[in-house]
């Protein structure tokens, strides 16, 4: 019986063809580097971390608020975007959703909805890829679409699951200094975003 399963599987390697590392979709590579892209860059990835935060500081029925505006201005700013640098604009806003969820997590649900909103319009102007064939372009959006909501709805997802499996004030606490620090690293970036360069001395 041993014979006849090592002969099966030394058959099964000997008749394996080559791998193909590329898709077979012509195409699709657009998709994968438009999903990576809101995490390509630090004002990105901060801005959907802040953003995170900020969600996850509501109760679970609450944040269908926050990912109907992320998704919407997403959209909206890809539509009137140009690939525009907006990284002053997104470091500010994850600051402020950062400060916002360290001082007063699960307040004022209009003013958040509005923050995500304004991080997701800033997201989907930078999301616009150079000019070239529309369907290129069109692939690539849609992966920036999917992997920036992906990236928001897991950071915010782990604050409600962190507070609602570890009802402790500590736990609490905890999540507040981490939106504090991210912050403060928010906003050391959009310092030095405005430092003198060396050359410029």
């Amino acid at each position: 019986m041993k014979r006849i399963g090592w002969s099966a599987g030394l058959a099964v390697i000997v008749s394996a063809g080559p791998a193909h590392a590329h898709s077979s979709f012509p195409g699709i590579e657009g998709f994968y580097v438009g999903f990576l892209h809101p995490f390509s860059t630090p004002a990105q990835a901060l801005v959907i971390l802040g953003l995170g935060f900020l969600a996850g500081g509501f109760d679970a029925a609450r944040t269908r608020w926050h990912l109907g505006a992320f998704l919407a201005a997403i959209l909206i700013g890809m539509f009137l975007g140009n690939g525009s640098d907006q990284d002053v604009s997104l470091f500010a806003v994850a600051f402020l959703a950062c400060a916002w969820a360290a001082l007063a997590p699960g307040r004022i649900l209009s003013f958040t909805v509005g923050l995500v909103a304004i991080g997701g319009l800033l997201i989907g102007i930078v999301s616009v890829p150079d000019p070239g064939p529309l369907r290129d372009r069109v692939i690539t959006m849609a992966g920036s679409l999917v992997g920036a909501n992906i990236g928001f709805l897991y950071v915010f997802g782990i604050m409600l699951l962190i507070r609602e499996r570890f009802a402790l004030e500590w736990v609490r606490i905890a999540l507040r200094i981490a939106a504090a620090w991210t912050g403060a690293i928010s906003l050391v970036m959009l310092a030095l975003h405005f430092a003198p360069s060396e050359a410029g001395l």
